[in-house]
């Protein structure tokens, strides 16, 4: 998990870095791609580890009306 966060961390301050350098902003948004797809890879090698749950931000697949669910 601390791998995603520093993948993610890395892109990120390569896109902010991009918006303030324009003369290298094409090789700084190339590196941002290339840690956005190393994120994508560690959350493809940790979503078998997660035994069938779901991912966070995913909706809640539970049915309506059923017992501990509250009313919208």
């Amino acid at each position: 998990m601390q791998d995603l966060a520093r993948y993610r961390a890395m892109e990120s301050l390569c896109r902010q870095v991009a918006a303030f350098r324009p003369l290298e902003s094409w090789r700084l948004l190339a590196e941002a791609e290339m840690w956005h797809h190393r994120a994508l890879q560690e959350i493809a090698v940790q979503q078998p580890a997660n035994d069938g749950a779901s991912p966070e931000g995913s909706p809640d697949r539970t049915v309506p009306g059923a017992p501990g669910n509250r009313a919208a």
